[in-house]
Protein backbone atom coordinates (compact mmCIF):
# COMPACT_ATOMS: atom_id res chain seq x y z
CA UNK A 1 0.00 0.00 0.00
CA UNK A 2 1.48 3.32 -1.06
CA UNK A 3 1.63 6.19 1.37
CA UNK A 4 0.35 9.67 0.59
CA UNK A 5 3.93 10.89 0.39
CA UNK A 6 4.85 8.20 -2.15
CA UNK A 7 1.83 8.98 -4.32
CA UNK A 8 2.62 12.68 -4.33
CA UNK A 9 6.25 11.95 -5.23
CA UNK A 10 5.10 9.87 -8.21
CA UNK A 11 2.75 12.69 -9.26
CA UNK A 12 5.50 15.31 -8.93
CA UNK A 13 7.85 13.35 -11.18
CA UNK A 14 5.21 13.01 -13.90
CA UNK A 15 4.02 16.62 -13.93
CA UNK A 16 7.61 17.84 -14.16
CA UNK A 17 8.21 15.73 -17.29
CA UNK A 18 8.37 17.27 -20.77
CA UNK A 19 4.92 16.00 -21.68
CA UNK A 20 3.20 17.71 -18.75
CA UNK A 21 5.20 20.71 -17.59
CA UNK A 22 3.75 22.99 -20.30
CA UNK A 23 0.17 21.67 -20.04
CA UNK A 24 -1.37 23.14 -16.90
CA UNK A 25 -4.79 21.71 -17.58
CA UNK A 26 -3.41 18.16 -17.59
CA UNK A 27 -1.34 18.87 -14.49
CA UNK A 28 -4.51 20.04 -12.73
CA UNK A 29 -6.53 17.06 -13.95
CA UNK A 30 -3.96 14.45 -12.94
CA UNK A 31 -3.37 16.17 -9.58
CA UNK A 32 -7.11 16.12 -8.91
CA UNK A 33 -7.30 12.40 -9.67
CA UNK A 34 -4.33 11.65 -7.42
CA UNK A 35 -5.92 13.67 -4.61
CA UNK A 36 -9.12 11.67 -5.08
CA UNK A 37 -7.11 8.46 -4.81
CA UNK A 38 -5.49 9.66 -1.61
CA UNK A 39 -8.93 10.53 -0.19
CA UNK A 40 -10.26 7.17 -1.45
CA UNK A 41 -13.07 8.85 -3.41
CA UNK A 42 -14.32 8.12 -6.92
CA UNK A 43 -14.57 11.26 -9.12
CA UNK A 44 -17.69 11.77 -11.19
CA UNK A 45 -17.87 13.43 -14.58
CA UNK A 46 -19.89 16.30 -13.14
CA UNK A 47 -17.46 17.01 -10.30
CA UNK A 48 -14.50 16.91 -12.70
CA UNK A 49 -16.28 19.39 -14.97
CA UNK A 50 -17.04 21.82 -12.16
CA UNK A 51 -13.90 21.42 -10.04
CA UNK A 52 -11.22 21.09 -12.74
CA UNK A 53 -12.72 22.74 -15.83
CA UNK A 54 -14.73 25.37 -13.93
CA UNK A 55 -18.05 24.55 -15.55
CA UNK A 56 -21.13 25.98 -13.87
CA UNK A 57 -23.98 24.06 -12.25
CA UNK A 58 -25.77 23.79 -15.62
CA UNK A 59 -23.12 21.45 -16.99
CA UNK A 60 -24.73 18.69 -19.04
CA UNK A 61 -22.41 15.76 -19.94
CA UNK A 62 -24.76 14.65 -22.72
CA UNK A 63 -24.01 17.87 -24.62
CA UNK A 64 -20.52 18.74 -23.38
CA UNK A 65 -17.80 16.10 -23.77
CA UNK A 66 -14.93 18.13 -22.32
CA UNK A 67 -14.26 15.70 -19.46
CA UNK A 68 -14.23 12.62 -21.66
CA UNK A 69 -11.96 14.29 -24.22
CA UNK A 70 -9.42 15.37 -21.61
CA UNK A 71 -9.51 12.02 -19.83
CA UNK A 72 -8.83 10.29 -23.15
CA UNK A 73 -5.93 12.64 -23.89
CA UNK A 74 -4.58 12.25 -20.35
CA UNK A 75 -4.53 8.48 -20.79
CA UNK A 76 -2.52 8.95 -24.02
CA UNK A 77 -0.11 11.35 -22.30
CA UNK A 78 0.50 8.83 -19.53
CA UNK A 79 1.12 6.10 -22.11
CA UNK A 80 3.64 8.34 -23.84
CA UNK A 81 5.33 9.23 -20.54
CA UNK A 82 5.76 5.57 -19.59
CA UNK A 83 7.19 4.74 -23.00
CA UNK A 84 9.78 7.54 -22.74
CA UNK A 85 10.81 9.40 -19.57
CA UNK A 86 8.96 7.03 -17.24
CA UNK A 87 10.11 3.86 -18.95
CA UNK A 88 11.99 2.68 -15.84
CA UNK A 89 9.42 3.78 -13.24
CA UNK A 90 8.73 0.84 -10.94
CA UNK A 91 5.32 2.18 -9.85
CA UNK A 92 2.91 3.50 -12.46
CA UNK A 93 -0.35 5.43 -12.52
CA UNK A 94 -3.09 3.71 -14.47
CA UNK A 95 -6.24 5.31 -15.84
CA UNK A 96 -8.50 2.43 -16.94
CA UNK A 97 -10.79 3.00 -19.89
CA UNK A 98 -14.35 3.90 -18.94
CA UNK A 99 -13.32 5.15 -15.48
CA UNK A 100 -12.44 8.46 -13.88
CA UNK A 101 -10.36 7.05 -11.07
CA UNK A 102 -6.70 6.15 -11.16
CA UNK A 103 -4.85 3.21 -9.69
CA UNK A 104 -1.21 2.65 -8.78
CA UNK A 105 0.52 -0.56 -9.77
CA UNK A 106 4.01 -1.99 -9.64
CA UNK A 107 5.67 -2.49 -12.97
CA UNK A 108 8.37 -5.00 -13.73
CA UNK A 109 10.41 -3.98 -16.72
CA UNK A 110 10.16 -6.74 -19.32
CA UNK A 111 13.22 -8.18 -20.96
CA UNK A 112 14.04 -5.73 -23.65
CA UNK A 113 13.94 -6.68 -27.28
CA UNK A 114 16.46 -4.52 -29.02
CA UNK A 115 14.60 -1.97 -31.06
CA UNK A 116 17.20 -2.17 -33.76
CA UNK A 117 16.32 -5.83 -34.30
CA UNK A 118 12.63 -5.00 -34.32
CA UNK A 119 13.36 -2.27 -36.85
CA UNK A 120 15.03 -4.75 -39.15
CA UNK A 121 12.11 -7.14 -38.83
CA UNK A 122 9.64 -4.40 -39.76
CA UNK A 123 11.76 -3.30 -42.67
CA UNK A 124 12.07 -6.86 -43.95
CA UNK A 125 8.27 -7.12 -43.89
CA UNK A 126 8.02 -3.85 -45.77
CA UNK A 127 10.53 -5.05 -48.33
CA UNK A 128 9.41 -8.65 -48.53
CA UNK A 129 9.13 -8.46 -52.32
CA UNK A 130 12.80 -7.44 -52.48
CA UNK A 131 14.16 -9.47 -49.57
CA UNK A 132 17.15 -11.01 -51.42
CA UNK A 133 18.40 -7.59 -52.48
CA UNK A 134 18.01 -6.23 -48.94
CA UNK A 135 20.01 -9.12 -47.48
CA UNK A 136 22.67 -8.64 -50.12
CA UNK A 137 23.02 -4.95 -49.29
CA UNK A 138 23.37 -5.53 -45.55
CA UNK A 139 25.85 -8.37 -45.99
CA UNK A 140 27.85 -6.35 -48.50
CA UNK A 141 28.02 -3.41 -46.11
CA UNK A 142 29.27 -5.66 -43.33
CA UNK A 143 31.90 -7.53 -45.36
CA UNK A 144 33.30 -5.29 -48.07
CA UNK A 145 34.30 -2.10 -46.37
CA UNK A 146 34.97 -0.89 -42.87
CA UNK A 147 32.42 1.66 -41.76
CA UNK A 148 33.89 4.80 -40.13
CA UNK A 149 33.57 5.56 -36.45
CA UNK A 150 30.33 7.49 -36.80
CA UNK A 151 30.34 8.55 -33.15
CA UNK A 152 33.44 10.64 -33.88
CA UNK A 153 32.00 12.07 -37.10
CA UNK A 154 31.28 15.78 -36.74
CA UNK A 155 28.08 15.35 -38.75
CA UNK A 156 26.72 12.38 -36.78
CA UNK A 157 28.27 12.65 -33.32
CA UNK A 158 25.59 14.70 -31.53
CA UNK A 159 22.86 12.30 -32.72
CA UNK A 160 24.76 9.11 -31.92
CA UNK A 161 26.09 10.21 -28.53
CA UNK A 162 22.87 11.67 -27.11
CA UNK A 163 20.72 9.72 -24.65
CA UNK A 164 17.51 10.73 -26.37
CA UNK A 165 15.11 8.28 -27.94
CA UNK A 166 15.74 8.01 -31.68
CA UNK A 167 13.27 7.60 -34.51
CA UNK A 168 13.92 6.69 -38.12
CA UNK A 169 10.94 8.17 -39.97
CA UNK A 170 9.89 7.26 -43.50
CA UNK A 171 7.74 9.74 -45.40
CA UNK A 172 4.41 8.26 -46.47
CA UNK A 173 2.32 9.75 -49.27
CA UNK A 174 -1.07 11.34 -48.64
CA UNK A 175 -3.80 9.12 -50.06
CA UNK A 176 -7.52 9.68 -49.70
CA UNK A 177 -10.50 7.44 -50.20
CA UNK A 178 -13.80 7.93 -52.01
CA UNK A 179 -16.93 6.24 -50.58
CA UNK A 180 -14.94 4.73 -47.73
CA UNK A 181 -17.95 2.95 -46.16
CA UNK A 182 -18.97 1.28 -49.40
CA UNK A 183 -16.35 -1.39 -50.09
CA UNK A 184 -17.70 -2.17 -53.55
CA UNK A 185 -17.29 1.45 -54.70
CA UNK A 186 -14.26 2.44 -52.64
CA UNK A 187 -11.55 4.16 -54.67
CA UNK A 188 -8.08 5.05 -53.38
CA UNK A 189 -6.85 8.37 -54.81
CA UNK A 190 -3.57 10.25 -54.91
CA UNK A 191 -2.90 13.79 -56.24
CA UNK A 192 0.56 15.33 -56.25
CA UNK A 193 -0.79 18.68 -55.11
CA UNK A 194 -2.75 17.29 -52.12
CA UNK A 195 -0.41 16.49 -49.25
CA UNK A 196 -2.33 17.48 -46.12
CA UNK A 197 -5.80 17.48 -44.59
CA UNK A 198 -6.07 21.21 -45.23
CA UNK A 199 -5.40 20.75 -48.95
CA UNK A 200 -7.87 17.86 -49.06
CA UNK A 201 -10.58 20.00 -47.43
CA UNK A 202 -9.95 22.76 -49.96
CA UNK A 203 -10.18 20.23 -52.78
CA UNK A 204 -13.50 18.94 -51.40
CA UNK A 205 -14.95 22.45 -51.19
CA UNK A 206 -14.44 22.89 -54.93
CA UNK A 207 -16.98 20.17 -55.77
CA UNK A 208 -19.88 18.77 -53.73
CA UNK A 209 -19.31 15.37 -55.32
CA UNK A 210 -16.11 15.08 -53.28
CA UNK A 211 -17.80 15.48 -49.89
CA UNK A 212 -17.28 11.80 -49.01
CA UNK A 213 -13.50 11.91 -49.51
CA UNK A 214 -11.50 11.15 -46.37
CA UNK A 215 -7.83 10.55 -45.64
CA UNK A 216 -6.87 6.91 -45.88
CA UNK A 217 -6.40 5.31 -42.47
CA UNK A 218 -3.12 3.51 -43.17
CA UNK A 219 0.15 4.61 -44.81
CA UNK A 220 1.33 3.78 -48.32
CA UNK A 221 4.86 3.91 -49.70
CA UNK A 222 6.16 3.74 -53.28
CA UNK A 223 8.29 0.64 -53.85
CA UNK A 224 11.69 2.35 -54.04
CA UNK A 225 11.06 4.81 -51.21
CA UNK A 226 12.30 2.37 -48.56
CA UNK A 227 15.74 1.78 -50.11
CA UNK A 228 17.43 4.85 -48.59
CA UNK A 229 16.73 3.33 -45.19
CA UNK A 230 19.20 0.49 -45.82
CA UNK A 231 22.20 2.83 -45.45
CA UNK A 232 20.83 4.55 -42.35
CA UNK A 233 19.85 1.24 -40.76
CA UNK A 234 23.31 -0.17 -41.31
CA UNK A 235 24.92 2.92 -39.79
CA UNK A 236 22.66 2.92 -36.71
CA UNK A 237 23.20 -0.77 -36.12
CA UNK A 238 26.98 -0.53 -36.45
CA UNK A 239 26.98 2.48 -34.15
CA UNK A 240 25.18 0.39 -31.52
CA UNK A 241 22.03 2.53 -31.52
CA UNK A 242 18.52 1.58 -30.43
CA UNK A 243 15.77 3.21 -32.45
CA UNK A 244 12.19 2.84 -33.59
CA UNK A 245 10.76 2.94 -37.09
CA UNK A 246 7.86 5.26 -37.78
CA UNK A 247 6.12 6.97 -40.68
CA UNK A 248 5.63 10.70 -41.08
CA UNK A 249 1.84 10.91 -40.72
CA UNK A 250 2.08 8.99 -37.43
CA UNK A 251 4.68 11.18 -35.69
CA UNK A 252 3.23 13.10 -32.73
CA UNK A 253 4.10 16.67 -31.82
CA UNK A 254 5.64 15.56 -28.53
CA UNK A 255 7.91 13.11 -30.36
CA UNK A 256 9.03 15.86 -32.71
CA UNK A 257 9.76 17.95 -29.63
CA UNK A 258 11.77 15.40 -27.66
CA UNK A 259 13.24 12.69 -29.92
CA UNK A 260 16.27 12.73 -32.16
CA UNK A 261 14.70 12.14 -35.56
CA UNK A 262 16.08 11.11 -38.96
CA UNK A 263 13.48 11.71 -41.67
CA UNK A 264 13.79 10.17 -45.13
CA UNK A 265 11.22 10.97 -47.79
CA UNK A 266 9.84 13.06 -50.59
CA UNK A 267 8.91 16.72 -50.18
CA UNK A 268 5.37 15.44 -50.78
CA UNK A 269 5.45 13.42 -47.56
CA UNK A 270 6.47 15.91 -44.87
CA UNK A 271 3.19 16.22 -42.92
CA UNK A 272 4.13 17.85 -39.56
CA UNK A 273 7.77 18.04 -40.67
CA UNK A 274 6.91 20.81 -43.13
CA UNK A 275 7.88 23.39 -40.51
CA UNK A 276 11.45 22.08 -40.47
CA UNK A 277 12.07 24.00 -43.70
CA UNK A 278 11.34 27.39 -42.17
CA UNK A 279 14.11 29.93 -42.82
CA UNK A 280 15.77 27.67 -45.36
CA UNK A 281 17.89 29.19 -48.11
CA UNK A 282 16.34 26.59 -50.45
CA UNK A 283 12.67 27.01 -51.34
CA UNK A 284 11.03 23.94 -52.83
CA UNK A 285 7.77 23.85 -54.76
CA UNK A 286 5.74 20.79 -55.60
CA UNK A 287 3.97 20.21 -58.89
CA UNK A 288 5.91 21.32 -60.85
CA UNK A 289 8.94 20.17 -58.85
CA UNK A 290 11.70 22.73 -58.49
CA UNK A 291 13.98 24.33 -55.89
CA UNK A 292 14.93 28.01 -55.99
CA UNK A 293 18.04 29.41 -54.34
CA UNK A 294 19.19 33.03 -54.00
CA UNK A 295 22.92 33.08 -54.69
CA UNK A 296 23.85 36.16 -52.65
CA UNK A 297 27.47 36.13 -53.78
CA UNK A 298 26.39 36.66 -57.40
CA UNK A 299 23.07 38.36 -56.60
CA UNK A 300 21.16 35.90 -58.76
CA UNK A 301 18.20 33.56 -58.33
CA UNK A 302 18.96 29.98 -59.31
CA UNK A 303 16.13 27.57 -60.10
CA UNK A 304 16.71 23.81 -60.19
CA UNK A 305 13.96 21.70 -61.76
CA UNK A 306 13.56 17.96 -61.53
CA UNK A 307 13.85 16.89 -65.16
CA UNK A 308 12.45 14.03 -67.26
CA UNK A 309 10.28 11.08 -66.32
CA UNK A 310 11.71 9.35 -63.19
CA UNK A 311 10.99 5.98 -64.78
CA UNK A 312 13.70 6.78 -67.36
CA UNK A 313 17.02 8.59 -67.06
CA UNK A 314 16.34 11.77 -65.10
CA UNK A 315 17.64 14.45 -62.74
CA UNK A 316 16.41 14.90 -59.19
CA UNK A 317 17.36 17.29 -56.39
CA UNK A 318 17.70 16.56 -52.69
CA UNK A 319 18.28 18.52 -49.51
CA UNK A 320 20.06 17.47 -46.33
CA UNK A 321 18.95 19.72 -43.50
CA UNK A 322 20.19 19.22 -39.94
CA UNK A 323 18.52 21.54 -37.44
CA UNK A 324 18.07 21.92 -33.67
CA UNK A 325 14.80 20.51 -32.35
CA UNK A 326 12.44 22.37 -30.00
CA UNK A 327 13.92 20.80 -26.85
CA UNK A 328 17.65 20.52 -27.65
CA UNK A 329 17.03 17.40 -29.70
CA UNK A 330 18.22 17.04 -33.31
CA UNK A 331 16.15 16.70 -36.48
CA UNK A 332 17.90 15.49 -39.63
CA UNK A 333 15.90 15.81 -42.86
CA UNK A 334 16.84 13.87 -46.01
CA UNK A 335 14.39 14.99 -48.70
CA UNK A 336 14.01 15.03 -52.47
CA UNK A 337 11.29 14.97 -55.13
CA UNK A 338 11.80 11.32 -56.11
CA UNK A 339 13.49 8.30 -54.55
CA UNK A 340 16.56 9.01 -56.70
CA UNK A 341 17.47 11.99 -54.56
CA UNK A 342 16.91 10.38 -51.17
CA UNK A 343 18.86 7.27 -52.18
CA UNK A 344 21.71 9.50 -53.35
CA UNK A 345 21.92 11.80 -50.34
CA UNK A 346 21.63 9.02 -47.76
CA UNK A 347 24.53 7.22 -49.44
CA UNK A 348 26.42 10.51 -49.54
CA UNK A 349 25.89 11.03 -45.81
CA UNK A 350 26.77 7.47 -44.77
CA UNK A 351 29.48 6.25 -47.17
CA UNK A 352 32.97 6.87 -45.69
CA UNK A 353 34.46 8.65 -48.72
CA UNK A 354 31.59 11.05 -49.39
CA UNK A 355 31.01 11.73 -45.67
CA UNK A 356 34.68 12.67 -45.28
CA UNK A 357 34.43 14.82 -48.41
CA UNK A 358 31.39 16.62 -47.01
CA UNK A 359 33.15 17.35 -43.73
CA UNK A 360 36.26 18.48 -45.60
CA UNK A 361 34.18 20.87 -47.72
CA UNK A 362 32.61 22.38 -44.62
CA UNK A 363 36.00 22.75 -42.98
CA UNK A 364 37.49 24.42 -46.07
CA UNK A 365 34.64 26.93 -46.35
CA UNK A 366 33.99 27.66 -42.66
CA UNK A 367 37.10 26.46 -40.86
CA UNK A 368 35.07 23.84 -38.96
CA UNK A 369 32.12 21.47 -39.31
CA UNK A 370 29.05 23.23 -37.89
CA UNK A 371 26.63 21.38 -35.67
CA UNK A 372 23.74 22.32 -37.97
CA UNK A 373 23.74 22.90 -41.72
CA UNK A 374 21.78 22.45 -44.95
CA UNK A 375 23.01 21.28 -48.34
CA UNK A 376 21.53 21.02 -51.82
CA UNK A 377 22.44 18.10 -54.10
CA UNK A 378 21.84 17.09 -57.71
CA UNK A 379 21.14 13.38 -58.23
CA UNK A 380 20.82 11.51 -61.51
CA UNK A 381 19.39 8.06 -62.00
CA UNK A 382 17.20 5.63 -63.88
CA UNK A 383 13.90 4.08 -62.78
CA UNK A 384 14.01 5.98 -59.47
CA UNK A 385 17.45 4.63 -58.56
CA UNK A 386 20.63 6.65 -58.13
CA UNK A 387 23.71 6.86 -60.35
CA UNK A 388 25.53 10.03 -59.27
CA UNK A 389 25.13 12.61 -56.50
CA UNK A 390 26.77 16.04 -56.63
CA UNK A 391 26.96 18.66 -53.87
CA UNK A 392 25.79 22.07 -55.19
CA UNK A 393 25.45 24.43 -52.22
CA UNK A 394 25.98 24.19 -48.47
CA UNK A 395 25.32 26.62 -45.60
CA UNK A 396 25.66 26.71 -41.85
CA UNK A 397 22.50 26.94 -39.73
CA UNK A 398 22.77 28.92 -36.51
CA UNK A 399 21.76 26.99 -33.35
CA UNK A 400 19.83 30.10 -32.33
CA UNK A 401 17.63 30.07 -35.45
CA UNK A 402 13.93 29.51 -34.71
CA UNK A 403 11.98 26.80 -36.48
CA UNK A 404 9.14 25.95 -34.11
Amino acid sequence: MLSTKEKRAILKKIIQSDGFNHSQVYVDLLSYLVDASIKNTTPKEYTLATDVFKKDSNFDPSHDTIVRVYIYNLRKKLEYYYSHEGLNDSIRINLPKGHYEITFSRHEKPKRIKTKKLGLILLVVLLSANLPLLIYNLVFLRQHYQLPQYRSSAVWSNILTSNRHKQLVLGDHFFFVKDDDDLDNRTILRKDDINSLEELEQYKEENLGRRNYIQMRFPMFPRNSVWPMVDILSMLIRAGQDFTLNYASNVKAEELKNDDIIFIGSFHTLFTFNQTFRNSKFNFEIYPNHISYLDESNDSLLVYSAEADPIFYHTDFGIIRKIPGPNKNTVLMLCSFHETGTIGITKYLTHPDSLNALESTLTERLGYVPQYFEALFRATGYDRTNYTTTLLHIHEISPAMRFW
